[in-house]
């Protein structure tokens, strides 16, 4: 049997969905690690092999893959210079807006590990903000909560203001107790570690004051990068942390609805309508 590879690599987790090439059908689904292009693009391949593997799967005779980090012009090059199979790179965020809206006018926010939006205008034009990776950008993201909420236990251990509510946190973030062993995580922690403390801080939002204060200069932050969607357009919020987002955005006026599909589903969309869309493609070179 041909199969279709569909993968949706991120800074915490890679999906990949297996098609049958000739009617579409799904055969299988797995999830494996991070395969941010950041990170390399003989990372993101060894997540995809394993998927293969664990899927118990022949070599697919199409990968088609969104990623984010695919900026990183080197690691686009190498992930797509003579890979196992033919293979087609997008953006993740340009698989997660057509997943989201089929190819029809709207909008989609990921915020997950880090943060994108895209959305497509009612002239088919597509546009973009944000996506620049947690060195510099992805505010209001998983990754970024981890490293403000340290930032700011640090000052206020500096200070001799931990109270016992943060002691709580501290203990269930599990990652020690002094200022020095938060020193050696942060040192070494990538974007996926940060992103780990994340659930656990802001489901202590209605407990503790500086959670709370992080969620709310994450939305702030959210909204900046919103600041020239359309209002008017459909927009949907997509990502680990959609949930905690969504309501608060909705507040706003702006128009937060289901997805319609996936990023996995994106990827087909945009394998099957290819030719007719303006968005940026890359394919193997051999």
């Amino acid at each position: 049997m041909n199969l279709i590879a569909l993968i949706d690599g991120g800074g915490t987790k890679t999906r990949v969905r297996f098609l049958s090439q000739a009617d579409q059908t799904v055969i299988s689904e797995v999830v494996t690690g991070p395969s941010n292009l950041g990170l390399g693009a003989d990372v993101c391949w060894e997540q995809i092999m394993q998927a293969i593997t664990l899927a118990d799967m022949p070599m697919p005779v199409k990968c088609v893959a969104g990623l984010a980090g695919s900026e990183y012009a080197k690691q686009r090059s190498a992930f797509l210079f003579n890979p196992p199979c033919k293979t087609l790179l997008v953006s993740d965020r340009d698989s997660g807006l057509f997943g989201a809206h089929c190819g029809t006018p709207g909008g989609c926010l990921t915020v997950g590990t880090g943060v994108v939006l895209a959305w497509l205008d009612e002239s088919q034009q597509l546009l973009r903000r944000g996506g620049f990776g947690f060195m510099l950008a992805d505010q209001g993201g998983g990754a970024w909560i981890g490293l403000r909420f340290l930032q700011e236990l640090v000052r206020l251990v500096d200070r001799g203001l931990i109270d016992q509510s943060h002691q709580v946190l501290i203990d269930r973030l599990a990652i020690g107790q002094s200022v020095t062993q938060w020193m050696e995580f942060a040192n070494t922690a990538q974007p996926r570690q940060f992103a780990s403390l994340a659930k656990i801080i802001v489901e202590a939002e209605g407990q503790v004051s500086l959670s709370a204060d992080i969620v709310s200069e994450g939305l702030t932050a959210l909204i900046d990068l919103l600041q020239d969607f359309p209002k008017h357009l459909p927009i949907t919020l997509v990502g680990g942390l959609s949930a905690i987002y969504s309501p608060r955005i909705q507040s706003l006026g702006y128009q937060v609805v289901e997805p319609q599909g996936d990023a996995l589903d994106g990827l087909a969309y945009i394998d099957q309508h290819r030719q007719q869309l303006t968005i940026d493609c890359w394919e193997s070179y051999a």
